[in-house]
């Protein structure tokens, strides 16, 4: 995570990204239960699993 947030510091870490997901499944109306967007992938992160063009925000 360190390489995709270009820093070395502490506040990068797994529950930090949790949060991003979070609040971008509802910026964007997907539910975490029934995802359409967004499915967690337990052990492995977060896949899209919209098409290109299904959210414009």
């Amino acid at each position: 995570m360190e390489k995709l947030w270009d820093v070395t510091y502490d506040f990068v870490n797994d529950n930090t990204l949790t949060v991003y997901i979070k609040r971008l499944r509802e910026k964007i109306g997907d539910d975490l239960c029934e995802p359409i967007y967004i499915e967690t992938v337990r052990g492995i992160g977060y896949k899209w699993i919209g098409s290109e063009n299904s959210v414009s925000i």
